[in-house]
Order: structure tokens, then sequence, then C-alpha cells
């Protein structure tokens, strides 16, 4: 027995610096796995179920005035692109109310082309070139304005002659009559003088008074002819005036008229031109178009011929080519740490993981208030998250359908290890100081 504990002595005095060896490793394992678990980082995120949606949700397709369907060109499920066209409407109305309107604008803009010439007294009308030039109505309207821009150009130029021959036929006679005047002054003159010679060989008894006399009433006749003379010039002169004036009242009435019938024109030209534009876009309408790139769903028109209301809806484009977003449920425990700008990773779960790359997204927006999730009552906020451009590219080779279930997790930032574990334990020292 005394052998056997020696033995014992022995052995535990050989194991003793193993011992102490085990014990440093032991420490200082634990030592560097608390200052490790005090200080590492490690990456936290917050795990929320998502489906898939897009930016923009589906095109639906409207008619503003509606109408009667000509040709239908697509049906449900067909893959349309931006501009082609969905439906043909019946445009026999409009084309039958541009026609009538482009006549009318024809005839106002020949209209207006031939009173600028007659406002500017010009020989003949200047026609604009640009006006439907191979249309046989301008033709026609041209020729019209040219005959009663010539009718006009008679009319009112007949006018004025008459008045100027009149002027012409006043300063005539008043020229007659000046002539006249001087010879009746100089006839007055010659009686003056004849008269002063009569005086003086009556007063030494040459002649007898008679004589004298005679002269006197030749005298006296001639003042009055000449009285009546410059009495005739004075209201020749008048007329003249007059009839000068009638010329420029005639030529002031024919511009005055041709102004304001030019004004009316031009006001009439402008209402119709409102008229085409606002027509020639409803004819531009009577062809539907696709509104953006994507596929033919709930088409309600099947019938050419039928009827489609005004407004009503026609058909949705579901856009195949928008920015691909996640609608994710976040915890109502994790809110405090989401927020917009924060990145995320997405999972597809419906894939096979093991082929299916994990995409980068971006969170845009969470919502200001919780909502509940209608299938399982639970709380929830709700954070939309934009799929990168870069990891949209990865996606290309899978078929992506609206509402696919995703798996999002959104990175929060970092915590250490130590936090972890002892954030529990906080939370519940916390509330206990709360409560005492």
């Amino acid at each position: 027995m005394i052998g056997i504990e020696k033995d014992k002595e022995r052995l535990e005095t050989d194991d003793e610096p193993i011992r102490k060896i085990g014990y440093l490793i032991t420490f200082l394992a634990f030592g560097v796995f608390g200052i490790w678990s005090f200080f590492a980082p490690i990456g936290s995120s917050a795990l929320a179920p998502g489906v898939l949606v897009v930016k923009t949700h589906s095109k639906t397709v409207q008619h503003l005035d509606g109408g009667i369907v000509h040709k239908i060109h697509v049906s449900n499920g067909n893959i349309v692109k931006k501009g082609e066209t969905l439906i043909s409407l019946d445009d026999t109305q409009t084309k039958a109310q541009l026609e009538i309107i482009r006549g009318e604008m024809i005839v106002l803009k020949m209209q207006r082309a031939r009173l600028i010439a007659e406002k500017d007294l010009q020989q003949a009308v200047q026609f604009p070139e640009d006006v439907f030039k191979n249309d046989r109505r301008t033709l026609q309207a041209r020729e019209g304005q040219v005959l009663v821009f010539a009718a006009r150009k008679t009319v009112y130029e007949g006018k004025v002659a008459v008045l100027a021959q009149r002027v012409s036929q006043l300063e005539s006679q008043r020229k007659g009559m000046l002539a006249q005047l001087v010879g009746k002054k100089a006839l007055l003159a010659s009686y003056q003088e004849e008269q002063s010679d009569l005086k003086a060989l009556l007063e030494e008894g040459f002649i007898e008074k008679n004589k004298l006399r005679d002269i006197e009433r030749r005298f006296a006749s001639s003042q009055g002819d000449l009285g009546e003379l410059i009495a005739g010039i004075a209201s020749i002169e008048m007329k003249t005036s007059e009839a000068k004036l009638e010329v420029l009242q005639v030529k002031k009435d024919f511009t005055e008229s041709v102004i304001n019938q030019l004004e009316e024109v031009n006001a009439k030209i402008y209402d119709v031109e409102e008229r085409f534009i606002a027509l020639t876009d409803k004819q531009n309408r009577t062809i539907i178009k696709a509104p953006v790139d994507g596929k033919v769903m709930k088409l309600v028109i099947f019938t050419e011929g039928g009827v489609i209301a005004p407004g009503g809806a026609i058909m949705d484009i579901v856009p195949e080519r928008e920015e691909l977003m996640i609608d994710a449920e976040v915890s109502i425990m994790d809110i405090d740490r989401v927020k917009a700008g924060l990145l995320a990773d997405v999972r597809f779960s419906v894939f096979n993981q093991a082929i299916t790359p994990e995409v980068e997204g971006e969170v845009l927006t969470v919502s200001a208030d919780r909502l509940v999730n209608e299938d399982n009552g639970m709380p929830y906020y709700l954070a939309q998250i934009k799929i990168t451009q870069e990891s949209q590219e990865k996606l290309k080779g899978f078929v992506l359908q609206p509402g696919m279930p995703a798996e999002v997790f959104i990175n929060t930032g970092d915590r250490t290890l130590f936090e972890y574990l002892t954030q529990p334990v906080s939370n519940a020292f916390a509330r206990a100081l709360i409560e005492e």
C-alpha cells in the first residue's frame, strides 16, 4: 500500500505541469473569446417575409370619347410594345367633321388674303401657298376670291373716279370763272376811266348828261356781274372741297370696312383652327395605342362594331420591364432598427436555392403606422425594398411574376456578441427598475 501511495504522488507530481498548461490554455481561450465578444462586430439583420411587386402597377387603357369599334388588333395574353395599335375605332364622323372644318379654313384664309390685298390697295391678291395646295376646294376658293376682289376693286375705283372727275370739272369751271373775273375787272376799269372822261366833258358842256348816265349804268351792271362771278367762284371752290372730301370719305369707308371684315375673318380663322386642332386630336385618338410595353390582360371588347363607353376601361397592360420591388412585412419587434436607406438581401423561396442568386436591395420606404395581416392577424410595418439594377441583371434568366414570395434580410447594422447575449438581461433589468 505504501508503494501504491508513492506511485500516485509521483504521477500527480508529473501531471502538475500539464494541468497548469491546460488551465492556461482554457483561460486564454475564454479570455480571447471574451475580448472577441466585447469588440468583434457581427452583422445584424431583420428577417421580413415579402412578395414581389412592380413599382408601377398595371396600366388601365381607357378612351376619353368612346366610339364604335372598327378593328381589334390584340387579345388577352398578347405581348405588346409601347405605341403599338390595340384597337381602331370608326373614324367616319371625325373625318367628315375634319373635311367640313378644312373647307371652312380654306375659304377663310382665301378671304383674308383678298382683304389684305384690298387694305393695301394691291393690284392682285397674294394667296398663301401652304393652304392645302392639292385640294380642289383651294382652287375654287382662290378663283372665287379673285372674282370678288376684281368686282370690289371695280366698284371702289369707279366711285373714286366719278368723284375725281367731278373735282376736275369743278376746277375747270373755277379756272374759266377766274378768267371771266379778270375780264370783268378790266371792263370795270375801262368803264371807270370812261366815266371820268365823260364827267370832264359834261362839265365843259361838250356832251349831254344822258351819255354819262348810260356809262354809269353799264359800270353798275358790270359791278353786279363781278360780284356774282366772285360768289360763283366761291361756290365752285366749296363744291370742289366737298368733292375732295367725298373722295377721302369713300377711301376711308372702304378701308374701315375692309379692316372690320379682316378682323372678323381672323377671329373666325382662330376659332376654326382651334376646332381643327381638337378634331385632329380626336381623330388621332381613334387609334388606341399601348401606353407601355407589357402583356394585354382583362380585355373587355371582343366584337368589332361594338361600342366603347366614354372613359370606360378597355383592357389592362401589365408592364414587363418595370422596376422590381418587394413589399416586406417587418416585425413590430424589429421596427426600431429598420429605416429607409438600409441595404437588404433578398431570396426568392420558390426557386431552387442552389442556383438562385441572392440579390441586393435597398429600403425605400417604411410605413408610418403598423398594419395587420388579414390572413394571420399579425401586426407588421410595410417596408418597400427596391431591387438594385445590378441584381435585376442577375435575375434575367428567371421568370418573375408579381406576387412571388420572398425572404428579405434587412441589414440593420453591427453588434457585438456580448451585446446580443446581454440585451435580454439589460431589457429585463430596465423593466425591473421601471416597475420599482
